[in-house]
């Protein structure tokens, strides 16, 4: 079997950031000896997409394939990973994921969309019908996606996520794709390999071994709870970072290490937390189009609440500021650096 790099980034991803406990490659149905469930409502699903994207958006999703049961027989899924917790299935995963060095690319614009409307569409399918399952995560990743692409694609996984929910099913379509691609899967797992002492995983051998020699540290990205606790002195000394850091940090990394500082010194008043949970302070102040902070809902998932319109915007990191947990907005640019600066000199 061969095993590519982005397949093996993503199995390390499933299993060492997702948490699941089986991850599998190249997952492929036994379509002749397994028992299909569901297969009315997988019926009605493919005839209306079909419809429905040709009608609205011109898009031949399904091409030549003219039944449901030639669709399952097509192809296999990246990495399917298994979530289970107190002896069921918490989460299913469905992976495909495309790397491409000059840009995802499967032929025209409109073909590519095509192509990865149908891959995961297929996906659900397979689930839905072979663990018969009506929830699960589905994903599409890719590194580098041209804009030509990139927002037609977010847009009809938008529509897919409003589709299935049409049809009482609970599966997340999820697009991972360049900038995102990065803080939510790449860079998380890089660090992880730090603490993963022996695998035969392709991606982190590989990353262990740049790692001996390299001298370059990427900024952690846990996605742990962490909470920082105040500390009792007012000292000057660890406010003044910022302005030496600005030079050599990435505005990601910037944003989340000055966090830590005013939570750890506790700079952020109740006034500021509560306007940092204000989507217009937040557009006034850092020209950011969603509220800084997310105060974390006991009663949805946490995976559900960093969503806004099918797009992680905000970082897995929880963070406990006095006694409360809180997620911060991960849709940072470079735009955004100076404003960010001022309103952290501000506060000293």
């Amino acid at each position: 079997m061969k095993i590519e790099i982005g397949e093996s980034l993503m199995l390390s991803w499933l299993k060492h950031i997702k948490k699941c406990q089986t991850a599998q490659l190249n997952w492929k149905a036994s379509t002749h000896s397994w028992e299909l469930h569901n297969e009315e409502k997988i019926k009605k699903i493919m005839n209306a997409t079909m419809k429905y994207f040709m009608e609205k958006h011109n898009l031949n999703i399904y091409k030549n394939t003219t039944s449901h049961l030639q669709l399952l027989q097509q192809g296999e899924i990246d990495v399917l990973g298994l979530e289970v917790k107190a002896g069921s299935i918490a989460n299913i995963y469905g992976v495909d994921v495309a790397f491409h060095e000059s840009g995802l690319n499967y032929g025209s614009s409109i073909g590519t969309i095509e192509r990865i409307i149908k891959k995961m569409i297929h996906t659900a399918f397979l689930i839905h019908g072979y663990f018969n399952l009506s929830k699960g995560t589905i994903i599409f990743a890719s590194p580098k996606i041209h804009k030509a692409i990139y927002e037609p694609l977010s847009g009809s996984i938008d529509l897919l996520n409003k589709i299935f929910k049409v049809f009482e099913l609970d599966f997340t379509f999820v697009l991972y794709g360049n900038q995102e691609f990065r803080n939510e899967i790449f860079e998380p797992v890089v660090n992880q390999s730090k603490s993963v002492a022996d695998t035969s995983e392709l991606f982190l051998r590989s990353s262990q071994m740049y790692n001996l020699f390299s001298d370059t540290k990427l900024e952690n990205t846990s996605t742990t709870t962490i909470e920082i606790k105040p500390q009792k002195t007012s000292s000057i000394t660890s406010t003044e970072p910022v302005k030496n850091d600005i030079n050599h940090l990435k505005i990601g990394a910037l944003v989340r290490n000055e966090f830590d500082r005013l939570i750890r010194n506790n700079l952020l008043s109740g006034e500021m937390i509560q306007h940092l949970l204000d989507e217009k302070y937040s557009k006034l102040t850092f020209d950011v189009n969603y509220p800084i902070l997310r105060k974390i809902n006991t009663d949805q998932t946490t995976f559900d609440q960093r969503m806004i319109n099918g797009y992680s915007r905000y970082w897995s990191t929880i963070y406990k500021i006095n006694g409360q947990r809180y997620f911060i907005c991960n849709d940072w640019y470079e735009k955004n650096r100076t404003k960010f600066i001022n309103w952290v000199d501000r506060l000293k």
